[in-house]
């Protein structure tokens, strides 16, 4: 039997801490099924997850949690009579408090959600204001997927949808939204998509007066697009990105300048050996133009970008991006969540493994302020073939926990007849580059024998060879290649001590 602690005006939770000043792990776990949208990480490094819980649709209750840097957790369910609802977003006030934007229904039905929802909360998740704004026809509900930022001009901008019949179907268009940060609606922008609105990123460009949303709807193509809009929230200009056949759910996850940010996107990937769904993280300018490319993937799995916040960047400027390997989702068959470390310039320089245990779809990362990083996942458990529901798992992961190659040099050939040596290998592994001219580029990447990826890196052949530190690789039996921009040059094997 699962364990339930209820305290006082619907504090639920269950705390397991395994070190509550580094690492920990936590669950949120009731007999109901959880669903989480969305997250933030505030000035005081707690982290905020929204979204809603409820055994059955017709009981679905707006869930807000809150989990301090040592792994305490605090949880609030907004339950009304005859009501049902959800949290899709929480953005940081100037003042420190949360803005919660989700929508609701007074009659129990889920399907039909026509109150736009905006409710502040303070640092103890006490409830300051709360307003709601009705559905126009012809729209019957609203989405529930929001982005949301605080603007240049200090309020809160919202992009959402809301749902028309077009033909007996629901389709979605984008309601845009500006707010007051005490909640008080400014304006609102109605926009028809096709054929069917999905936002997934929504950020103010730096150095401008714009804002960008990443997502699909605006062309009449349906294909994702860059748009760009006003401070007015009026769509201006859109910009096809969709010219890499098999990718979608764009999201932008870091900007390097006013011009090229880094953006994530799922892959499915068809060859001569079949369909690989994998992710990928670009780097990509205003005009659309992708300028590189960095697969983060196994050989033979489904892999996904975690679904909401899957990019981050830590107080270094590293950055964490977030996916899973997925078994269908709902599922009995334990599956894998991993953290990616990578630099902006694309090397890919460590890994993180969890779960495994269970079924879990990663939802979201943060990055911590401590240089480590926070997930949660959505661990399902099947009751019967026809029945499961949702738990929520957070964990909180330090550098250290890590798996990283921390060093790579330049180093002339030695004089042994090999491409890796020594073989076995300790804590220095050296890689002969004798197949590529003085001056050529190449990517150096290695593997386990699984097929998973531990490094990714960019360099320049300026020596005979490379030198990687590879002592806080797991031991056993590694395979390196090295690529260039027509293909894989040389490749190997080399066994960790």
């Amino acid at each position: 039997m699962k364990r339930l602690i209820i305290f006082l005006w619907f504090w639920i939770g269950f705390v397991e801490v395994v070190n509550a000043q580094h690492t920990f792990q936590i669950s949120y776990e009731t007999e109901k099924d959880e669903f989480i949208q969305n997250s933030l990480i505030d000035n005081e490094g707690n982290i905020l997850l929204v979204g809603n819980s409820g055994f059955t649709l017709d009981s679905k209750n707006a869930l807000i949690l809150k989990i301090a840097p040592d792994g305490t957790l605090q949880s609030k369910l907004i339950e009304r009579q005859d009501t049902v609802g959800t949290f899709s977003e929480v953005t940081m006030l100037d003042n420190g408090n949360y803005f919660v934007s989700g929508s609701y229904n007074v009659g129990n039905d889920f399907y039909a959600m026509d109150h736009f929802w905006v409710v502040i909360f303070d640092e103890n998740l006490e409830i300051l204001a709360e307003h709601s704004y009705g559905i126009n026809e012809p729209y019957v509900k609203y989405g529930d997927l929001h982005r949301s930022i605080v603007n240049k001009e200090r309020e809160v901008a919202v992009v959402a949808t809301n749902k028309r019949m077009v033909n007996n179907y629901l389709r979605d268009d984008f309601i845009m939204f500006r707010f007051s940060q005490q909640g008080d609606s400014l304006s609102s922008v109605q926009y028809e998509s096709w054929p069917s609105a999905q936002p997934n990123s929504f950020d103010s460009i730096p150095g401008t007066d714009s804002l960008m949303m990443i997502g699909r709807g605006v062309l009449n193509t349906g294909q994702e697009s860059l748009n760009f809009l006003d401070m007015e929230m009026n769509i201006t200009s859109s910009v096809n990105i969709s010219d890499l056949d098999g990718h979608k759910r764009y999201t932008n996850g870091n900007w390097l300048n006013s011009d090229e940010f880094l953006m994530l996107s799922n892959w499915i990937l068809d060859d001569d050996k079949g369909r690989e769904y994998l992710f990928s993280v670009f780097r990509v300018n205003t005009s659309g133009q992708y300028l590189q490319e960095l697969h983060l993937d196994r050989p033979d799995t489904l892999e996904y970008a975690a679904y909401f916040t899957n990019l981050v960047v830590a107080p270094d400027s590293l950055i964490y991006v977030g996916g899973f390997q997925s078994y269908n989702n709902v599922s009995s068959t334990p599956s894998n969540c991993i953290i990616y470390l990578i630099d902006k310039e694309l090397n890919l320089i460590g890994r993180k493994n969890f779960g495994g245990d269970a079924n879990y779809t990663l939802m979201g990362i943060e990055a911590t302020s401590d240089g480590g990083c926070f997930a949660y996942a959505l661990q399902t458990n099947m009751h019967d073939r026809w029945y499961y529901e949702r738990d929520v798992v957070m964990w909180k992961f330090l550098r250290e926990d890590f798996e990283i190659i921390t060093q790579l040099t330049d180093q002339p050939t030695m004089a042994l007849n090999s491409k890796a040596w020594p073989n076995p290998a300790g804590d220095v592994l050296h890689i002969s580059l004798d197949g590529l001219p003085t001056g050529s580029d190449f990517r150096l990447q290695i593997y386990n024998t699984a097929g998973q990826k531990y490094f990714d890196k960019a360099l320049t052949a300026t020596t005979k060879s490379v030198q990687c530190q590879i002592g806080v690789l797991p031991a056993g039996t590694y395979v390196y290649q090295l690529r260039t921009a027509t293909g894989q040059v040389d490749s190997g094997a080399f066994i960790k001590q």
